[in-house]
Order: structure tokens, then C-alpha cells, then sequence
């Protein structure tokens, strides 16, 4: 398996860094150069100027094959420090595809059926879960099966009840504990609602059913969510365990790696006061339990994460998480959509993958319908030379450091795209980022100074890829 290299080269010395990046009106577009893709930069770069958006990733796969990954934009609120290409963005309901692999490995091993009953309901063995209902359950929820579950079917419509996973202070309230309640106390109040139409009569796009996925990985499996994941599905793929996660609510909690989430207005944070001594938020950082959407919205990935799942699995449709189709004219997306999050997985018969992360919604309308469209225009133009190369192979070019003196200054040749930082230490344990980060343009040179207070300081540069 390959794994991406930090490149290390050790400078002795009086040495401060070097900041070559400069501030722009462009968007930095961060990633090995593909000539024969560039039409997929333009794209990204102009519908993210027109939509204001300030984080995004374009990952494709073509016939198996990695050929394209770039990250756009910035990673920090203040758009200064431009985006690492090995940025994680939350994914939202693209996890769900995920959950439905899970679920159908564990159909496959023997420990459920597509007809397996959800709830016992009191009846131990004649159900997954023994949750017991807050409530009065209604009374066709003993008929819910795991294939309800998968497809849409299990007979609640947030578009008559609301969404019930986001209504976290209301459960809370009403059971009488500090919000939020949790994912097991929201599936027990949940039992205890009316359900809107029979199981396995009427599709309604529903956060509920996989969210009770997730728990019953969890039963069946005895591990939890994340772990059962990386070992069957994701690992399996060729994904290392550092390029996604499960990710956290609050932004000094979140992956160094992930991008500000962006998003206009604040909202009540969902754990005040109990959990926290700030009632209002911005809205991505608390507006909602983040860590609760753990199988049906908490994935935080990277774009290639994303397209192994989709090379392996069918994303969307009746089979959701079962095996990818043959060959053909089929194809299937599934999107995701948070405050401050929007995605798109997108799979084609014609042997074409991608996967395009944003950090923000649109208040109306979907961006991930959008980009679709557009991309699936370039995609079947016929005018692409398709590129061969797997990009997750091309190493980056170890540079030749120079230092000059009177003045002092420090220079380096850089490759196109790639993203550099600085680190220094005075003991070479103890590494800090130093200087902001910048992108790769040609041979960069910059005048340095000498600390004021260290008698020796060691200076590396990390190229990311």
C-alpha cells in the first residue's frame, strides 16, 4: 500500500523561514499538475468564484486508476493559508453508501438477512436492538427490516414529521436529560413516534433508518462503527486509516486537515449549558450534533477514500452497497449536504469515478446537482486525452536548499502544486509549523532573520501531497 511521504530536509543555523505564496485574488489550486485535465480546474475555480465557496476537492479515478486529485482555496477562515492537497472534508450523507457496504459484508457473512427484524419490541431474538421505546411505539414497528432500513422503506417522511436526528434539545427535553441525547436515546424516543406510512410501502428519503444502521453494526459486529469500517471496507480498498475519520462537532476539536466549515448564520448550540458554556455557535460548530451522524453523515475523508468506495461498491439505487455493476450505460450519485458541507460521490459504467467536496451548502438549490451536471458535460465531450499515470505514485522531487548571506536569504527550487511548509525546532524533538504554508512555483527565494532569542535553530521543509 502506498502511503503519501513527507519529504525532511534539516537546516543548522540562524535561519527564519520563507513565505513565497503572497496574497491573491486567485484561488490557489493545490495538486500534481495534469495538463490533459486542466479543463477540471477551470471548472472548479470558476464555480467556486461564482458561488463565494472558499474550500473545495476534485478527485477522479479512470478505469481503476487514481489520475486526478486537486484540492482548491484555502484552508483557514481568513483565506491566508492555502489548502493542503491532503485535506479531509466532512462528506455528510455520502457516508451513508459506506453504512449499506457494512450492512450487506455482514449479510454476506451470515449474521443478518435483507428480512432481519429491526426492533424486538420486548420479544428478545425476534429483533436486532432492544432498545426500549420512550413512548408508545406505533404499532408497525415491529415490521421493519433491515432492507426497509437500506432502501428508504422503514416508513418515516422528515417532510410531514420533521427531521427527528436533529432535533436534539426537543428529545432532550422531552426524556428529561441534557442535550444532546445521543444516538440510543434518539433511536429510543424515535420508537416512540408515530411512523408516517407502512414499512416497505412508500420512499422517504430517511437520516432515521441509517442511523439505526450504524447501531446495528455495532450489535452484530461487537466493534464499533469506525473500526468495523476500516478492517472490512475501507481498509480492504487501499485506504490507510490517517485519510478519513470520524469527525467532531466543535472547530478546536476538529482534524488540522479538515477546512474551515463556512456557513452565514449562528444557531443555538445544541450543547449548551451542559456540555458547553456557549449558547449560540456558528452554526457547522454546534448547531447539531455532529458526532451523532455517525453512519448516516460523520465521515470526514479524503477524495481518495471516496473513490476506492466507489470503484468497489454501488453508491446509490436498490442495491446500495452491494457490488459494483458490470460495465455499461448505468449511472449512480449519491450527494451530501450539512450546514457548511456539501458532496458529491459520482459513479459511471464508462469506467469514470469522482468525488467533489465543498465547505459550504448554497441556501438554495444543491451545489452537488450543479457540478454533476457540468462535469458529466466535460466527461462526455469526447475531447479528453485521458492521463495514465497514478498520481498517488508520483513522489515529489527532493529540492536543493541554498542559503546565501548579507543579507541573509533562503532559497529553493519547487515543483508546480505542490504545498509546503516550513517547520522549525531548537532541539530537533520539538517541531513547530513556522511561516505560512505556500504552493510551489518555480525557484523561490526570501529574505530571512535571526531569532532574537534561540542560540541554534533547525529548520525542515514537509512537501505534501
Amino acid at each position: 500500500m502506498h502511503h503519501p511521504t513527507n519529504f525532511i530536509h534539516f537546516l543548522t543555523g540562524l535561519l527564519v523561514g520563507l513565505w513565497a505564496q503572497g496574497v491573491t485574488a486567485q484561488i490557489p489550486v493545490v495538486g500534481i499538475p495534469v495538463p490533459e485535465l486542466s479543463i477540471l480546474d477551470t471548472e472548479m475555480t470558476t464555480f467556486m468564484e461564482a458561488n463565494d465557496i472558499s474550500a473545495g476537492s476534485l478527485s477522479v479515478m479512470h478505469n481503476g486508476v487514481i489520475v486526478f486529485h486537486h484540492t482548491y482555496g484555502w484552508q483557514d477562515q481568513a483565506e491566508s493559508k492555502p489548502i493542503r492537497p491532503d485535506a479531509l472534508f466532512r462528506v455528510a450523507s455520502v457516508t451513508k453508501p459506506f453504512t449499506a457496504a457494512a450492512i450487506r459484508t455482514l449479510i454476506a457473512d451470515g449474521s443478518l438477512s435483507l428480512d432481519t427484524k429491526v426492533f424486538s419490541l420486548g420479544a428478545p431474538g425476534t429483533g436486532v436492538l432492544d432498545h426500549v421505546p420512550f413512548g408508545t411505539p406505533d404499532a408497525r414497528l415491529g415490521n421493519i427490516t433491515i432492507d426497509h432500513l437500506l432502501r428508504h422503506y422503514g416508513g418515516w417522511d422528515r417532510g410531514i414529521a420533521g427531521d427527528l436526528t436533529y432535533m436534539e434539545t426537543t428529545i432532550a427535553n422531552a426524556m428529561g436529560i441534557p442535550s444532546p441525547p445521543g444516538r440510543e436515546n434518539t433511536v429510543r424516543y424515535i420508537m416512540g413516534q408515530p411512523l408516517q406510512y407502512d414499512p416497505g410501502s412508500t420512499y422517504a428519503y430517511s437520516n432515521i433508518g441509517y442511523l439505526i444502521l450504524g447501531l446495528i453494526i455495532e450489535e452484530i459486529s461487537g466493534t464499533d462503527y469506525r473500526s468495523f469500517l476500516q478492517s472490512r471496507i475501507i481498509g480492504p480498498e487501499g485506504s490507510d486509516e490517517t485519510n478519513w475519520l470520524l469527525g467532531r462537532t466543535f472547530q478546536a476539536d476538529q482534524d488540522p486537515r479538515e477546512p474551515f466549515y463556512d456557513h452565514p448564520f449562528n444557531a443555538n448550540n445544541v450543547f449548551y449549558p451542559t456540555f458547553s458554556e456557549d449558547s449560540v455557535v456558528h452554526w457547522p460548530y454546534g448547531g447539531f450534533d455532529f458526532e451523532a451522524r455517525t453512519s448516516q453523515g460523520r465521515i470526514v475523508a479524503h477524495g481518495f477514500v471516496i473513490l476506492r468506495q466507489l470503484n468497489r461498491y454501488q453508491i446509490a439505487g436498490a442495491n446500495i452497497g452491494g457490488p459494483r455493476p458490470a460495465p455499461g450505460g448505468w449511472r449512480w450519485n449519491h450527494t451530501g449536504s450539512l450546514t457548511g458541507t456539501s458532496s458529491l460521490a459520482r459513479q459511471r459504467g464508462d469506467g469514470i469515478n469522482y468525488a467533489v467536496m465543498f465547505n459550504k451548502r448554497p441556501s438554495s438549490g444543491s451545489y452537488a446537482s450543479t457540478m454533476r451536471s457540468n462535469l458529466d458535460a466535460i466527461f462526455d465531450s469526447g475531447t479528453l486525452t485521458w492521463p495514465v499515470a497514478d498520481i498517488t505514485q508520483l513522489e515529489p522531487t527532493v529540492p536543493q536548499i541554498e542559503m546565501t548571506f548579507q543579507p541573509l536569504t533562503l532559497g529553493t527550487p519547487t515543483e508546480p502544486g505542490r504545498h509546503y511548509q516550513w517547520q522549525r525546532s531548537s532541539d530537533l524533538i520539538n517541531w513547530e509549523d513556522y511561516l505560512t504554508p505556500f504552493v510551489g512555483e518555480g525557484v523561490l527565494t526570501e529574505r530571512v532573520a535571526p531569532s532574537s532569542t534561540a542560540t541554534s535553530e533547525f529548520f525542515r521543509l514537509i512537501i505534501r501531497q
